[in-house]
């Protein structure tokens, strides 16, 4: 099975693991798990669209007797895998593999396994959003957790989404337009952030660069408003019982260029017995 795709996240990755990703990417990757308020510990955690890796090793940093982490690109596998190496950490109940959301092949053979299955910002890659979030859910045991992210429909959803294609479509302009993007809105983020928390430029254990490169590359690219996303989940047996992020739909808003409100809604469900 193929999966559509115009963006390689995992060369992104690769590069992130081979310079930054460090001890206190870790640290903070495990931090931010933590705020999802879920015993890991123990448990089965299930890593769809693993990327670098990263939060697969927090899991382990946390205690998870198994880790299984897929990624539909093969450069995510292999950025995994270097991370593992990296941090040595050769955890025998840790699997890493190449695979996609979409392959009912590999959602059967995993279904219902996960006691904390986990997704953040890829779903809405796939380009099949409301399909990868059904699968996905499929893979959590009864009385097990859903954590996701999925990007919230902003004002500035459209002009976004034009962004990504044309980034994608001139690979010979990406530079200029990561270059505008980092002098503008990178700089403007960079500033606000190191005002209020210094630590928050490497937000979730991740870069600044890097996170602009997965920003703009980022497509296919879907999107939809907190509550949409509540309501699909909860029709699937789930109940919603944390939200750390949720973001005010723009659905009928003026269409405008902001990234305000273009960022992750977040979602923490436990399936129902």
């Amino acid at each position: 099975m193929t999966t559509r795709a115009t963006f390689s996240f995992g060369r992104n990755w690769k590069n992130y693991v081979r310079n930054s990703a460090d001890e206190k990417a870790l640290l903070d990757a495990v931090s931010s798990l933590k705020e999802f308020g879920t015993e890991i510990a123990g448990k089965t955690f299930v890593d769809i669209g693993c990327g670098s890796g990263l939060f697969s090793l927090a899991a382990l940093e946390m205690g998870a007797a198994r880790v299984i982490s897929f990624d539909a690109d093969p450069n995510s596998v292999d950025a995994s895998l270097l991370l593992r190496e990296k941090f040595r950490a050769k955890h025998p109940n840790w699997d890493i593999s190449h695979g996609s959301i979409l392959d009912e092949q590999l959602v059967k053979k995993l279904e219902g396994g996960g006691d904390v299955v986990y997704s953040w910002g890829v779903l809405h890659h796939t380009g099949d959003m409301y399909a990868a979030v059904r699968n996905a859910a499929r893979l959590v045991k009864d009385g097990g957790t859903f954590i996701i992210a999925i990007y919230n429909h902003g004002p500035g959803s459209r002009f976004w989404e034009k962004v990504k294609i044309f980034y994608n479509r001139f690979p010979a302009l990406a530079p200029l337009v990561l270059a505008a993007y980092l002098l503008t809105f990178g700089l403007y983020t960079a500033v606000r952030r190191s005002r209020t928390d210094p630590s928050a430029l490497r937000e979730r254990g991740m870069n600044l660069y890097y996170n602009a490169v997965d920003w703009l590359g980022g497509y296919p690219y879907e999107y939809a408003c907190f509550e949409e996303i509540k309501a699909f989940v909860e029709k699937l047996g789930f109940e919603l019982t944390l939200a750390p992020t949720i973001l005010p739909c723009g659905r009928n808003e003026r269409p405008s260029f902001r990234l305000s409100n273009t960022g992750c809604n977040e979602f923490v469900f436990v399936k129902k017995n």
